[in-house]
């Protein structure tokens, strides 16, 4: 997933914190630890920092940071996405599950966050749809995640639009002149033959 720098929702993403394993003894760093007492920050200690810092740390000549996936993304969750998907509140969990889940995908060995993305996203379209037409907006859109709501709230001004359009109804739709032309063309050329 590409960065991209004036979007306020991919800012938030960046700034969710992911668990990562210092490879290094990091002199003065400490404070980054909460449990830590000392001043220097060493190596193979576990701390959860924002994923920008972790994608840059983790992408130097030698890393050092190790990234781990967030626990949304682990196996004891992937069993429950994909046995439905629908019941998760996202919102609660992981408000920004799909797009955070583009950035760590790339930290997952065996490639299971990506199908689970696609999987978990394939499951709660229903929901989505069923969402963007209902009455109780509140309560539809209680479990989506932030980019599930945007999606609902655009289904749902375009689903008011074309209601509104339909019950105007002084607009009817009729054949263009340049269509009925080709087609008495054509019946004259079939006479022709």
């Amino acid at each position: 997933m590409a960065n991209n720098y004036l979007s306020i929702s991919d800012i938030l993403v960046s700034n969710e914190k992911v668990p990562c394993r210092f490879l290094h003894d990091l002199p003065k760093l400490g404070f980054l630890d909460p449990s830590c007492t000392e001043e220097d920050l060493k190596a193979g200690t576990s701390v959860e920092i924002p994923l920008w810092l972790a994608e840059s740390l983790s992408s130097r000549r030698p890393p050092l940071v190790a990234v781990d996936l967030p626990k949304v993304y682990k196996e004891t969750y992937r069993e429950i996405f994909n046995a439905d998907a629908c019941t998760v509140d996202l919102h609660k969990l992981a408000q920004y599950f799909f797009e955070l889940g583009c950035y760590v995908a790339k930290y997952d060995i065996k490639g299971e966050v990506a199908t689970t993305l696609v999987n978990t996203f394939r499951q709660r379209f229903k929901m989505i749809l069923s969402a963007s037409v209902s009455t109780d907006s509140i309560n539809a859109l209680q479990p989506l995640s932030s980019s599930e709501r945007d999606r609902t709230a655009s289904a749902m001004a375009s689903e008011k639009a074309l209601s509104t359009w339909l019950k105007r109804g002084d607009s009817l739709l009729t054949t263009a002149n340049m269509v009925a032309n080709h087609r008495k063309r054509k019946r004259a050329e079939m006479e022709m033959l």
